[in-house]
């Protein structure tokens, strides 16, 4: 089973190496049978034509058709109506405060005034 994961794995990894290896193994078919220059031989193709297009078949083949949808994109408008319901906060009579009138302020800070002192420097 390992072996079958590690063979895909290799034939995934390696796909775009194939048009080379094609051309490598049978170079000279390539070059005096499928050259599109093989009538003039000062370009010194040697079959490079074929090879760039073999590359450009395994490219179209390698890209997603999902990127020839996304220019098809439909836009459409959502629209919705909602009913805020009105609250009135209206005083509740049954819960008054009473506001104390004989407040005494007890806060003295002038104890801290004899304990901390600035620093003296000299």
């Amino acid at each position: 089973m390992k072996l079958c994961i590690y063979i895909f794995l290799f034939a995934v990894i390696f796909r775009p190496a194939f048009p080379f290896l094609d051309y490598v193994v049978n170079y000279h078919y390539i070059a005096t049978e499928l050259c599109e220059n093989k009538n003039a031989p000062e370009l010194h193709c040697n079959g490079k034509c074929h090879l760039k297009k073999e590359l450009a078949k395994s490219y179209k083949n390698d890209t997603p058709a999902s990127n020839e949808k996304k220019s098809e994109t439909a836009e459409t408008v959502v629209l919705f109506i909602v009913k805020i319901p009105v609250f009135s906060f209206e005083k509740n009579s049954a819960s008054t405060f009473i506001v104390n009138a004989f407040y005494n302020n007890l806060y003295s800070h002038l104890e801290a005034v004899n304990i901390f002192r600035p620093p003296i420097f000299i």
